[in-house]
C-alpha cells in the first residue's frame, strides 16, 4: 500500500471517529435512569468476555458483529460459534453466531432471566399469583467490505425483543462502524463503531430511546519472548454520555492453548476483572470465561465454534 492510499485510508478512518465523537454527546441528554435493552450490554462471546469485552478492534471471530460489523471484511475463515453462558441468579443465555469470507455475518440471542415470583400492591409476597420469565433475543445480519488494503467499513441490522410478564417490546436497530490496519507487521488495528441506532421504542405507555453506544478501539498482536501476544484496548462511550475502558492480553502460551485476562469498567458489582482461555485441536476450538461480580457471583461463558475455509492468524 503505498503512502497517498494509507493517508486516504487514515483520513477516512477518522472522519468516522470524529463523526462518533458527535453522535454520542448530541444523544447522551435524551437518557435518564433505568433504560430499555440492557442485556444489550452483555459480552457477545467467551472469548471476548474473557478479555473484557475489548473488541471493537477485534477480528476472526463471528461474534465481532456484536462489537463492530467492520470486522467481518477480514474474518480469513468461514466461522460459527455457540455460546452458552451461566448468569448469577438463574440467568442463562444461549448465543449462535456465524460469519463468512465474503464478509456476511450473522447472529441470534436468548436470555432468560430465570422464574421470578409475581407480586401486586396488595400480594406484596406473590401468594397466590404464581410466577413468570422476563426473556429478551436478538437476531442481526451485518456485513463488511474492504474499501482499501487497510481500510474496511461494516454494517449491521438487527431485531430486538424484550418480555417482562404481560409487557413487551420490539425494536429495529442498526450499527455501523470502520476499522483500519495502521501496521501489518507487528499487526495494530484501529476501529470505530456506532451501535443501536434507531427510533424510540414503546414499552407499555412510556416511548424510550434504544441505548446508543459509540465504541473507539485498538488490537495489537506480536512476538513477545517467543509468544504471540494481542492487546486489545476500547473505549465506550454509554447512553449516559460517561465512558468506560475495556482492555483485555490474550497470550498463545502453547501452539493450541490461549490464555487470556482482561478488565471491564462496566461491572460495578465486582473489581472488573476477567479471565478465560481458548483451546484450538483442528477447525474445532472451546473457550471459556469467568467473571465475577462480587457478592452477586459469577458469570461463566462457554463457546463451541467450528472454523472452515481458510488460513486465519491473529
Amino acid at each position: 500500500m503505498n503512502t497517498r492510499e494509507r493517508r486516504s485510508a487514515l483520513t477516512a478512518w477518522i472522519l468516522g471517529a470524529v463523526l462518533g465523537s458527535w453522535a454520542a454527546p448530541a444523544w447522551a441528554g435524551r437518557w435518564g435512569g433505568a433504560q430499555p435493552f440492557d442485556f444489550l450490554f452483555l459480552e457477545a462471546g467467551a472469548e471476548q468476555g474473557a478479555l473484557g469485552g475489548a473488541f471493537t478492534a477485534g477480528s476472526g471471530s463471528a461474534d465481532v458483529i456484536a462489537y463492530n460489523p467492520a470486522g467481518l471484511a477480514s474474518m480469513g475463515s468461514r466461522h460459527a460459534v455457540f455460546t452458552h453462558q451461566q448468569h448469577f441468579q438463574d440467568v442463562t443465555r444461549e448465543r449462535f453466531a456465524a460469519a463468512g469470507r465474503s464478509g456476511l455475518g450473522f447472529a441470534v440471542d436468548y436470555l432468560s432471566y430465570g422464574e421470578l415470583q409475581r407480586t401486586t400492591l396488595s400480594a406484596p409476597d406473590g401468594g397466590g399469583l404464581g410466577g413468570f420469565t422476563p426473556k429478551a433475543w436478538t437476531a442481526a445480519a451485518g456485513l463488511g467490505i474492504g474499501l482499501s488494503e487497510s481500510l474496511s467499513a461494516g454494517a449491521a441490522g438487527k431485531f430486538i425483543r424484550e418480555e417482562i410478564d404481560d409487557a413487551r417490546a420490539s425494536a429495529w436497530a442498526a450499527d455501523a462502524g470502520l476499522q483500519l490496519e495502521v501496521l501489518a507487521d507487528p499487526r495494530w488495528r484501529l476501529g470505530v463503531a456506532v451501535q443501536n441506532l434507531g427510533p424510540r421504542v414503546r414499552f407499555e405507555s412510556a416511548r424510550e430511546p434504544l441505548p446508543l453506544v459509540v465504541r473507539w478501539g485498538s488490537a495489537a498482536y506480536a512476538e513477545l519472548l517467543g509468544r504471540r501476544v494481542g492487546w486489545l484496548f476500547d473505549v465506550v462511550q454509554e447512553p449516559d454520555g460517561g465512558a468506560v475502558i475495556n482492555t483485555g492480553v490474550t497470550v498463545l502460551a502453547l501452539e493450541h492453548l490461549a490464555l487470556r485476562v482482561g478488565y471491564n469498567g462496566r461491572n460495578d458489582a465486582g473489581l472488573g476483572l476477567t479471565a478465560g482461555f481458548g483451546l484450538a485441536l483442528g477447525s474445532l476450538s472451546a473457550d471459556y470465561a469467568i467473571v465475577p461480580y462480587g457478592p452477586l457471583g459469577f458469570s461463566h461463558q462457554m463457546g463451541l465454534g467450528w472454523r472452515w475455509g481458510g488460513d486465519w492468524t491473529q
